[in-house]
C-alpha cells in the first residue's frame, strides 16, 4: 500500500514502516474523532463513522501491548455518545482536558473568562446559523453553517478579535476555539508517553489541533495526517477511507507477528 509522505518531515531518521511499528512490543495508537474516524455532519450527534476503521482499532485494542485512545476535542458527554469503539479503547475529550471518568473542576477565574466569552460569541451568531459549542474547558464558535459563503470568513475574523480574557486561542477547521485549560492535544500525549513507555506512538489526525500532537513524537513515533495542509507528521492518507486502509494494514500487520 503506498502512503505519501507528508510534505514536512522534520526528523534525520525516516519514519517508521507500518510493518516496523506493528513489530514494536508496545504501541500507543492514538485516533482524533472528526475528520479523521468520521465524516462531519449538520448535526453534531449523528456522525457517520467508517466502520473498517473502527473495526481496525478494536482489533488492535485487544493485541497484547497494544493501546488505542481516541483523543478528541469533543467534550467527554458527546464523545462518548457518538463514539462506538468500548473498552479496552479509552476515549479522552476537550483536547486531552477530559480524560474518561475524570472531574471537571473549573476555577472562578476559569469560569468567569468562559461567560465573558459565551457572551461575546453568543452575540456574533444573532441572526445567522452560526452558533457557540459549549465544552467543560472550553468554547467555540462554529462556522460550517455558512462555509462556501463570504460569512465564513467574516465569523471566523470576528471570532478571532473577541476578547479571550486570557484563554488560549486556536483557529480550527470551521471553528475558532477558545480554552481556559493548558491541555493540549500535545499535552496529552507527551504526558501518555511518559506514563505507558511505549516503544512507539501513532497519532492520527486531520485538523490544527492535531499538530501540536504531531510536534511531540519522536524519531520512533509517527504522525499521519489526514488530508491536506502544511503538517508536522510524517505521513499522510488523503482521507478517512485512507485512514481505515492505513489503520487495517497496521492491525493485519501487528496480527501476523505473533
Amino acid at each position: 500500500m503506498n502512503h505519501d509522505q507528508a510534505s514536512t518531515p522534520t526528523s534525520s531518521k525516516s519514519a517508521p514502516t507500518v510493518a516496523e511499528l506493528a513489530a514494536v512490543d508496545r504501541l500507543l495508537v492514538v485516533c482524533d474523532f472528526d475528520g479523521t474516524l468520521a465524516w462531519h455532519s449538520s448535526d453534531r450527534l449523528n456522525v457517520p463513522v467508517d466502520e473498517n476503521a473502527i473495526e481496525a482499532l478494536r482489533r488492535l485494542a485487544l493485541m497484547p501491548g497494544t493501546d488505542v485512545v481516541i483523543l478528541s476535542g469533543r467534550m467527554m458527554a458527546e464523545l462518548s455518545e457518538i463514539c462506538p469503539l468500548d473498552p479496552p479503547v479509552r476515549k479522552v475529550g476537550s483536547h486531552g482536558a477530559e480524560p474518561e471518568g475524570s472531574e471537571n473542576l473549573l476555577t472562578d477565574g476559569q469560569q468567569a473568562a468562559l461567560d465573558a466569552i459565551t457572551e461575546q460569541l453568543e452575540a456574533l451568531c444573532e441572526g445567522n446559523p452560526c452558533f457557540v459549542e459549549f465544552k467543560p474547558f472550553q468554547r467555540g464558535l462554529h462556522y460550517r453553517p455558512v462555509a462556501g459563503t463570504p460569512m465564513a470568513e467574516q465569523m471566523r475574523q470576528a471570532a478571532l478579535n473577541i476578547d479571550p480574557h486570557g484563554a488560549h486561542i486556536t483557529d480550527g477547521r470551521m471553528i475558532v476555539e477558545f480554552s481556559v485549560s493548558d491541555a493540549t492535544k500535545g499535552t496529552w500525549i507527551a504526558a501518555e508517553r511518559e506514563r505507558l513507555n511505549p516503544d512507539a506512538t501513532v497519532f492520527l489526525g486531520d485538523d490544527t489541533t492535531d499538530e501540536r500532537g504531531f510536534a511531540v513524537l519522536s524519531e520512533n513515533d509517527l504522525g499521519v495526517k489526514v488530508g491536506e495542509g502544511e503538517t508536522k507528521a510524517r505521513a499522510r492518507v488523503a482521507d478517512i477511507p485512507g485512514v481505515a486502509a492505513w489503520l487495517t494494514e497496521l492491525a493485519d500487520a501487528r496480527a501476523a507477528r505473533a
